[in-house]
């Protein structure tokens, strides 16, 4: 009988033991172990696309949609290596189409232009001279312009101005327009039948002088041209220059190219259009107030 208590107490130990156990097993504590939360990764969106478009033809020719560009003028977006975890939205190429040229000049000095090339081609093409405070800069608005219109276009720095190279001397400048365009004239782009020389004030006497001394040279136009350059009369390339046509453009109280205007009509030989305008503007000043004298450039080009 003795053992019975015992074997009693054994078993209500053992029982409060499992009891135990099992309460222990029940804490939550110890029946779960929490996982740390996964962070979120924010994917920025992808920018809209842009869609640059080169220089078109006008709305009239809309039905004949040739290359605005040949292929060396192309703008190019670089090839990206696929990688799904990155979304990359590429820089829209330039829309603005023109081709850095160098023409090295007998002596060495090397001259700088940009050529803007025409929708068609071949197409006739005009070398565009500024004046003595200028550079080939000036002529970036007026140069796209004639350029979807139909015209290959070079503004070039003269020599010893911009990024040109050599001393400024414009009595060589006829002789540097005489080099260019024989370049010019080879380029395939180009109709070497009409190849054309524009200058404003200055520029617009080496132009004269330049398109005479130039066999080449189908015809110049004038914007506010000086009575003489360097000491030498405007109307003195006129014989040289014989009668090809022969454009004109001037403010009337720029007393300077009134004066050079009337000279040219009394001495011209050739077929010429002068175009006096109001007030004393002159040189690209002119042309940024007149937008109708830029389209009657244009146009008288390319007759």
């Amino acid at each position: 009988m003795t053992g019975l208590p015992v074997t009693r107490r054994a078993a209500a130990l053992c029982g409060a033991l499992i009891a135990a156990l099992l309460l222990s097993a029940c804490d939550p504590e110890l029946m779960f172990t929490p996982v740390p939360p996964t962070e979120t990764i924010f994917i920025l969106p992808a920018s809209p696309t842009i869609d640059p478009r080169p220089p078109t033809l006008p709305d009239s020719e809309a039905d004949d949609r040739l290359a605005t560009q040949v292929a060396a003028f192309l703008p190019r977006v670089p090839t990206l290596l696929p990688n799904s975890g990155v979304t990359v939205t590429p820089l829209p190429p330039p829309t603005e189409v023109f081709i850095a040229l160098q023409f090295v000049m007998p002596d060495g000095a090397l001259l700088e232009g940009f050529l803007f090339s025409a929708p068609r081609r071949p197409a006739p093409t005009v070398l565009l001279l500024h004046d003595s405070d200028g550079t080939k800069e000036v002529w970036r608005d007026f140069a796209r312009g004639w350029q979807v219109g139909g015209l290959n276009v070079l503004a070039l720095d003269l020599r010893g101005y911009g990024m040109s190279g050599g001393v400024r001397d414009w009595a060589r400048t006829a002789q540097d327009v005489v080099n260019v365009l024989e370049r010019l004239r080879s380029l395939p782009s180009l109709d070497p039948s009409r190849l054309y020389v524009l200058g404003v004030g200055a520029g617009a006497n080496a132009a004269l002088d330049g398109c005479a001394a130039a066999s080449l040279c189908r015809a110049a136009v004038l914007i506010s041209p000086l009575p003489a350059l360097e000491g030498v009369p405007l109307e003195a390339a006129l014989d040289a220059y014989g009668d090809r046509p022969l454009l004109l453009a001037y403010g009337r109280e720029d007393a300077l190219s009134a004066a050079a205007a009337e000279a040219l009509a009394a001495n011209s030989r050739g077929e010429r259009r002068i175009l006096p305008y109001e007030g004393g503007a002159r040189g690209i000043i002119l042309l940024e107030r007149e937008p109708n004298l830029v389209e009657i450039v244009a146009r008288w080009l390319l007759e």
